[in-house]
């Protein structure tokens, strides 16, 4: 199973600092890089959700606020298991959903279809097992990268090419991740966002 140990012995390995006696990058700075690459890699392929909310009865607005690490709000269907099912028009601001068009709930649930960030913690994650990889890849080129600023910060006392051995290292590794990024896509908002629909096709 996949947990931040496991992502966390992955990023030392691509970092080639895994003697624990001279450790280069602590613990905590790596596991602040595969937030970084966690967070950038759910802006590619975010996690699908489905969620019934209540709706209040003659509004329309609907709270959404339990709908935490939301990265978008894609369609919201009401009434439910419609057939063909109805999709509202809407608009998201803060943590309310409104319905378009003077529609209202009911008191009855809405199905809302929404995307998450990901996470991965000390007992679980969400990220597939198949991209483990692309984490340590990007949480390893965001390692590098706050390393290369760190000689910057301390007058390159590791001599003058240190920073930018770093920089180029962390370049190399950014290209690889985003390229990946790029492979696996899943969400355009552009392309899935479904606010304008009214009923199912």
């Amino acid at each position: 199973m996949t947990t931040l140990s496991t992502i966390r012995a992955l990023v030392r390995r691509d970092l080639k600092d895994e003697d624990q006696a001279v450790y280069r990058w602590t613990d905590d700075e790596i596991d602040r890089a595969i937030e970084k690459a966690v967070l950038e890699y759910s802006e590619y392929s975010p996690l699908q959700q489905l969620t019934a909310l209540v709706t209040v009865s003659s509004s329309a607005a609907v709270d959404i606020s339990t709908l935490t690490d939301r990265i978008d709000v894609l369609q919201v269907e009401h009434p439910i298991s419609q057939n063909p099912r109805q999709f509202r028009r809407f608009t998201v601001w803060a943590d309310v959903l409104t319905f378009l068009d003077g529609y209202y709930g009911d008191a009855a649930n809405c199905n809302v279809y929404w995307l998450k960030k990901h996470s991965i913690d000390a007992g679980a994650s969400t990220v597939p097992a198949t991209h483990e990889g692309i984490i340590a890849l990007g949480a390893a080129a965001f390692a590098i990268s706050s390393q290369a600023q760190y000689q910057v910060d301390m007058a390159n006392t590791g001599g003058q090419k240190v920073n930018k051995d770093y920089n180029f290292w962390a370049k190399a590794m950014f290209d690889q991740f985003y390229t990946a990024l790029e492979r696996i896509r899943s969400y355009n908002p552009r392309r899935l966002k479904t606010t304008e629909m009214t009923t199912e096709e």
